[in-house]
């Protein structure tokens, strides 16, 4: 059951451009594959009701059914799947597939983020800092997006930045706010010249080459720990 289950994996994750996550051969038989899959997922198993979701979301082997997706990531993610958490709370997000509710996608990318997925903590970052089905809370979005950024991730970088230009949710500091965005720039992330411009011009040529120097031992931190 395992294999297959791995095989049909494989397949998703091929046709959904996440070959790099995809460690696994493809099944030889793919109707006996979902067969077994769809057995598998009605039993309450959680990764294969994550993988038939995802199927019925991009019609893989089955027609496309947004609805019918968003039943069966809500099954998987109760049952803990990290990666059905995260996709239910962007549906939630977007009202894909189902009536959006900041609430339960705050609820959803919480659970994630406790599992160590990190655009989750990006995207509840977003959510505390919009006051999006929750209560505004810079410091809580401050927090998650930290979390985010030191794993790579270049939208919580930006976000952080302004945090600390503005000193929402944390102690106004230009120099952090600088650091983080040359740290997001060094890594392709567009950055606004006139947001840099304008944070250079508040400090001395002194603090500038600082920040762009913690900004390049973070961008090497940073490296090490995603590699």
């Amino acid at each position: 059951m395992k294999k297959i289950i791995s095989g049909i994996l494989f397949v998703v994750l091929l046709i959904a451009g996440d070959l790099a996550v995809a460690q696994v051969s493809p099944p030889v038989n793919y109707g006996q594959s979902l067969t077994w899959l769809k057995r598998a997922a009605e039993s309450g198993d959680a990764e294969a009701q994550y993988l038939l979701a995802r199927q019925m979301e991009i019609g893989l082997m089955v027609d496309a059914d947004i609805k019918g997706a968003a039943e069966w990531y809500a099954k998987s993610a109760i049952g803990g799947y990290r990666a059905a958490q995260f996709r239910l709370g962007e549906m939630y997000y977007a009202g894909k597939g189902l009536s959006k509710d900041y609430a339960q996608a705050a609820k959803w990318f919480e659970r994630a983020q406790a599992q160590g997925s990190m655009p989750a903590a990006y995207n509840l970052g977003l959510i505390y800092e919009r006051g999006l089905g929750v209560e505004k809370n810079h410091a809580k979005a401050s927090a998650l997006y930290q979390r985010a950024a030191n794993a790579g991730i270049g939208a919580a970088q930006v976000n952080l930045a302004m945090l600390f230009a503005q000193g929402k949710g944390v102690i106004k500091d230009n120099g952090r706010a600088l650091m983080w965005l040359e740290v997001a720039r060094r890594s392709g992330i567009t950055v606004s010249t006139f947001i840099l411009d304008s944070l250079k011009a508040k400090m001395s040529p002194g603090e500038v080459e600082s920040a762009v120097e913690m900004a390049v031992n973070r961008k090497a931190q940073i490296g090490q720990k995603t590699k």
